[in-house]
């Protein structure tokens, strides 16, 4: 049997599209995320922290967010550098802007190293870890969700940035508003009014049968 050209070019296109399919399949897209996801049962007054994470990340060299929350409910305190860029080399670190009035922060960082140019280190940040740390305040009771409204993560490609592909995984904050009566004191009211009604429907009847 001879060999058909036409056939074997397609055969050799088919194999390359299929090797070429299978590593992008392969490929795991990185993740900023809100670590602890949720915190609960906190009271006005009281302050805790959520890490914003990275995870599967290659060759980080730049980030940044814009992460939202409800402002009756909490209240931006800090926002502080993580460890995970600084593990890398020298990092240039981005506070942003904080608004407790309309609920929002946009803290960002960077490898930098003044003394390459242009100034980046040879290599970027990878793997997993923490890019910031950001505690916060109750204000109230309620629910109140730290929503990623931007990301963005770059790496550097021939001294040009170039957004690198990711997820966002948002935190929940919520408290719930306190009552002055327990569980177990409405069960019992609930029962004396249950039993109160039989009674009275008992003697309304036992009237109604005499008359």
């Amino acid at each position: 049997m001879k060999n058909n050209p036409r056939w074997m070019f397609i055969t050799i296109i088919f194999l390359m599209v299929c090797v070429t399919m299978s590593s992008l399949g392969g490929a795991s897209s990185a993740t900023v995320a809100v670590n602890p996801s949720e915190v609960i049962d906190l009271s006005p007054g009281e302050t805790f922290s959520v890490d914003i994470t990275v995870e599967d990340v290659t060759d980080l060299y730049g980030w940044s967010i814009n992460l939202t929350f409800q402002p009756g409910v909490l209240n931006v305190e800090n926002v502080t550098e993580g460890p995970f860029l600084k593990q890398f080399g020298n990092t240039f670190f981005l506070p942003g802007q904080t608004n407790n009035v309309v609920g929002f922060l946009t803290p960002g960082g960077m490898l930098f190293d003044p003394t390459q140019d242009p100034p980046f280190p040879p290599e970027g940040a990878t793997g997993d870890g923490v890019l910031a740390t950001i505690t916060f305040s109750v204000k109230g009771s309620g629910v109140a969700n730290l929503h990623f409204e931007a990301s963005k993560l770059n790496t550097v490609v021939a001294s040009n940035n170039v957004p690198i592909t990711h997820t966002t995984m948002d935190g929940l904050f919520r408290n719930a508003a306190s009552t002055p009566f327990s569980i177990e004191l409405i069960i019992a009211i609930t029962a004396v009014i249950a039993v109160g009604g039989s009674i009275a429907v008992f003697l309304y009847r036992r009237k109604t049968a005499k008359t």
